[in-house]
């Protein structure tokens, strides 16, 4: 509870002072206003220097603790409008409602890492781009400061991921790249080749087919050079191998239907379809 003592005016300067209870304690505490500009102290130990409307901060001004935390930009007697605010783990610049960051704004810690991008809430939400310090970047969707939706995920080590998340974690469709020129094309399930895909290996070395955790499993077709392979893989092995073709297409897998111009298309067909050059 406030209670205003009395004001005194001198020179256009106004001095009110105002007692605030606290812990059955009275504060003293001091604002100075001239020509709308003023401070104001709270019993939280914040200081608002800046410019006032009825008493209350509204335009431009800071706001610090005695510990160095502050917020510098607007105020609709809350950080509202665009500001800057730095605290003990790092620093946020953008738009504030009510307090909370909303809108396209950067996050950037003490260590380096960085965010840029929108927020709703205080929460990375919508597209955004994520740099860690050791040089990983993650630019694509959130939800709630999670990686979910459509993003590209570049590792430190140069491989690269284009596709689909859900809580943070590869999920959906998507395209891998390794440096040493392998890649991979189809889906994944927690962070998992899970389902149909296809994996390239420099010099013409194809596998077309099904994945489970990570490992060939199921059906398959795989292809080196000239040399065409049918069979059915277990935990990343060939575990049956067809004769032939013909073997092959009177094999009962439901899911092979879905994806049979794949297995149809021979090296330049699948090359051409994935845009892959040599």
């Amino acid at each position: 509870m406030t209670k205003q003592n009395d004001i005194i005016s001198y020179d256009n300067l106004s001095i009110s002072k105002i007692n605030i209870k606290k812990n059955n304690n009275i504060i003293p505490q001091i604002k100075i206003i001239k020509n709308n500009f003023g401070i104001k102290i709270y019993e939280n130990d914040f200081k608002y220097i800046g410019t006032l409307e009825n008493k209350i901060p509204k335009g431009i001004g800071i706001l610090y603790d005695k510990k160095g935390n502050f917020y510098k930009g607007e105020f609709i007697n809350k950080l509202n409008g665009y500001g800057e605010y730095k605290n003990e783990k790092g620093i946020n610049i953008g738009y504030f409602i009510n307090n909370i960051q909303n809108g396209i704004g950067y996050e950037k810690w003490k260590d380096g890492t960085l965010y840029k991008g929108n927020f709703l809430n205080g929460k990375k939400n919508g597209i955004g781009s994520y740099f860690w310090n050791d040089g990983t970047i993650y630019k694509g969707e959130w939800e709630n400061n999670i990686i979910n939706g459509f993003g590209i995920y570049k590792f430190r080590d140069g491989r690269i991921y284009y596709g689909q998340w859900k809580n943070n974690l590869m999920n959906g469709y998507g395209e891998f790249f390794w440096v040493d020129g392998k890649k991979y094309f189809g889906y994944y399930n927690n962070d998992k080749k899970n389902g149909f895909g296809i994996y390239f290996w420099p010099k013409d070395k194809f596998y077309i087919g099904f994945w489970e955790n990570g490992f060939q499993n199921g059906i398959g077709k795989s292809i080196k050079g000239n040399i065409i392979k049918y069979g059915i893989w277990k935990n990343g092995k060939k575990n049956i191998c067809f004769n032939n073709e013909n073997e092959f297409e009177l094999y009962n897998e439901p899911r092979k239907e879905e994806f049979k111009k794949f297995f149809n298309m021979n090296i330049m067909e699948i090359k051409n379809f994935f845009g892959i050059d040599d």
